[in-house]
């Protein structure tokens, strides 16, 4: 006999029997969620590490021109942690391209139009977006030859009436001379470092960078998307109103129970997972 429990703290409650058939059917749902949440939770990993990077670059925004600390600004700390942090971004973005290729490929088939067409959007922002093609390239130089940041600049917006009032911000800017001596780890995008003439700033790159993975995430989401909902809304309907924010829901089986021990078999319902969804679907993390 299969049952429905609620576990909440040292508290075990079962409040619904389910017949094999009917557990079967709530497994299938629960499946597509937990299936389709390993790519999501690649996503959000990717999300996170743009929230520390935004977070570093706001600390490091609109501080004024005569209260600026050039010790601090040349501290060997703080040019690791930038170095930290454009690195794992940049290495969960490259993750994240080979994850969503092989959960796709995986799940439709290589030779599918749901992979190929994943493909050739892939293909499409890096043909029409150098920030997309350099940034997938730069994550390689990184790892081959070591942090790229050797220094931090500052940059301030004049302010001709309040001189006083003058606020600057740090640049993420890298060595264009030394970029252009690689040709064999940049490839293709070398062509375009030829063309340049002033170092790069990483910041308009990566802001641009964040639109490219948003379209390719949607990508992947709408394949799924009323197959994801319709899981969702069979599992809220057959557990009701059972589900808090405190508990966890489980089916258990084989229960078997002594004065001394209490064990089981159970399967999560995954109601953590649903949220994540219902968060992505909002436009959030």
């Amino acid at each position: 006999m299969y049952k429905l429990y609620t576990f909440e703290n040292t508290k075990i409650e079962p409040f619904q029997n389910l017949t094999e058939e009917a557990f079967e059917h709530l497994k299938s749902d629960c499946e597509i969620i937990k299936n389709a949440h390993k790519q999501l939770i690649i996503f959000k990993h990717l999300q996170l590490n743009g929230i520390d990077y935004s977070d570093f670059m706001n600390k490091l925004s609109n501080i004024p021109v005569n209260g600026i600390d050039i010790i601090k600004l040349t501290n060997s700390d703080l040019l690791l942690n930038a170095n930290k942090i454009v690195l794992n971004l940049l290495s969960s973005f490259t993750s994240f391209l080979d994850n969503g290729k092989y959960f796709l490929s995986k799940k439709y088939g290589r030779n599918s139009n749901e992979y190929t067409n994943l493909n050739l959007l892939i293909k499409k922002h890096t043909e029409e977006n150098f920030p997309f093609r350099f940034l997938k390239k730069f994550r390689n130089y990184i790892v081959h030859l070591g942090f790229p940041l050797q220094g931090l600049s500052f940059e301030a917006e004049k302010n001709i009436k309040n001189p006083e009032k003058m606020t600057g911000k740090i640049i993420l800017s890298v060595n264009l001379e030394t970029l252009q001596k690689e040709k064999r780890l940049f490839d293709e995008v070398h062509l375009d470092l030829m063309k340049l003439e002033d170092d790069i700033d990483l910041r308009p790159l990566i802001a641009s960078l964040s639109l490219s993975i948003l379209d390719i995430q949607r990508y992947i989401y709408n394949l799924q998307k009323e197959e994801i909902e319709n899981a969702i809304e069979n599992i809220e309907m057959f557990i009701g109103n059972k589900k808090k924010n405190t508990n966890l829901i489980k089916v258990c089986w084989n229960i078997d129970s002594d004065e001394e021990s209490l064990g089981f078999n159970t399967y999560d319902i995954p109601f953590d997972m649903i949220s994540d969804f219902k968060v992505y679907k909002k436009g959030g993390l």
